[in-house]
């Protein structure tokens, strides 16, 4: 009540130059502009680095987080919702100097001349806690903005890699087809010299050729996918389609989770981006529901006028008493309140989903550390073993050639199976991270 006594006497232009800064605002702003340095100069502007002539897949992901604009386009939309604050914290009329001159048979007089300061008649001085409240749901709106672009950073991230592995994967599978594709050109050619000398039958040599055409083939179709690969990575590294890109020749290690199946929940419970960007949302339409009830408080306006003899001054005062809008202020808390009831609901479902996704990645991920085990430490040693059985074999003349291009492909098979595991891991294992908000790797 004193606060609305204060202001019902305070002069017009202090009402109306009044802007309310909720608390935590200036944090909001400091973060918003220490996160985006990168961003503040004109894309035209800035001194960036180029990449290195060999990047690391750090140095890629790092260029990514400077230059991409899906990120940049994040940041402004934070800073376009922290410029909300003070435009709802302010009151929304103006300031009028009216003045009026009295004219009495043709003939005025200047000290009967009045002026007066008022608010504007279209806009009334609101309610003191309106304006308040509504900076607060600003404020509570441009902190979602803010977990938005932390959760775009890290599925930026997220995607780079992900992309960034199947252009790995894409490049190994061709290196690896390749030799597979020798292996099947010398079958190929002992095929067609024993059949010249009666050795083979003549479907034999044209299944070797199919073979080889099919294994070229599939050469020919990855080399073609690359282009697009290293395109997509271009892409987010905002660099044109065409620029060179280094291929990885060696797979992702397979490095140990050190934190544990539950850990992982807790942190995506606690930390994701996403869910935290709801939460404020949700505190944010409960200020809204509080705004909303506040509609029943009568707003207010202002005027005093004085002659310029200084012998009449008046202060008017008007009180906008909403009488016939209570069944809009009810209909507007319902909505108020459903909003913030779906909102709830939303982000419950976005807490189940997330730890749907987490409980998925580390199936995946568990399973591909027991197959790679079991290649790596079993299969495949045994598989090396077959082809150096084989050699020697073909070497003392025990065994046929085509025995020994045959375990040679097996082995092919395997590790072309391995290095899918270990890349399935990797993106997996990327998705964690940007789920948890934490690296892992």
């Amino acid at each position: 009540m004193r606060r609305t006594l204060l202001m019902l006497l305070a002069p017009p232009l202090i009402i109306a130059g009044c802007t309310v800064h909720p608390p935590g605002e200036a944090q909001e702003r400091r973060a918003a502009f220490d996160a985006g340095k990168a961003f503040e100069k004109p894309v035209e502007e800035r001194d960036i680095l180029p990449l290195p002539d060999d990047p690391t897949l750090d140095d890629l992901v790092n260029h990514a987080l400077l230059v991409n604009p899906d990120l940049e386009q994040k940041y402004w939309e934070w800073r376009s919702a922290i410029e909300q604050i003070p435009q709802d914290g302010t009151q929304p009329t103006n300031l009028v100097l009216s003045a009026g001159v009295p004219i009495e048979r043709g003939s005025t007089s200047f000290k009967r001349t009045t002026l007066t300061l008022a608010n504007d008649p279209m806009a009334d001085i609101l309610w003191p806690d309106k304006p308040t409240v509504a900076a607060r749901r600003a404020l509570e709106m441009a902190k979602a903005a803010g977990e938005r672009f932390r959760k775009a950073r890290h599925d930026l991230r997220a995607r780079f890699l992900n992309a960034w592995y199947d252009y790995a994967l894409a490049a190994e599978l061709i290196r690896l087809e390749q030799e597979n594709a020798q292996l099947l050109q010398t079958t190929a050619t002992i095929t067609e010299a024993r059949n010249r000398a009666g050795g083979a039958g003549q479907q034999d040599l044209l299944k070797a050729n199919n073979e080889l055409d099919l294994s070229r083939n599939q050469i020919a179709n990855m080399l073609a996918q690359l282009p697009a690969q290293r395109a997509t990575l271009n892409a987010l590294l905002n660099r044109p389609p065409a620029a060179s890109l280094p291929v990885a020749t060696t797979p992702p290690a397979a490095q140990a989770l050190a934190l544990t199946d539950d850990q992982l929940l807790d942190r995506a419970a606690r930390q994701n981006p996403q869910l935290a960007a709801l939460a404020q949302e949700i505190r944010g339409k409960q200020e809204g529901l509080t705004l909303a009830r506040l509609q029943y408080y009568p707003d207010f306006s202002l005027s005093a006028g004085t002659d310029l003899g200084g012998i009449t001054q008046q202060l008017t005062g008007m009180i906008t008493m909403p009488l016939l809008r209570h069944q809009a202020i009810d209909a507007a808390i319902r909505q108020a309140h459903a909003n913030l009831r779906a909102a709830d609901a939303m982000r419950r479902q976005a807490a189940n989903d997330l730890a749907a996704l987490v409980i998925f990645d580390l199936v995946t991920l568990r399973d591909a550390d027991r197959q790679l085990d079991l290649f790596e430490h079993t299969i495949l040693p045994r598989a090396r073993q077959v082809v150096t059985v084989t050699r020697a074999a073909y070497e003392a003349g025990r065994s046929p050639l085509l025995d020994l291009l045959d375990s040679q492909r097996s082995l092919l098979s395997i590790r072309r199976l391995v290095n899918e595991l270990r890349i399935t891991r990797a993106k997996r294992l990327a998705d964690l991270e940007s789920i948890t908000a934490t690296e892992l790797r």
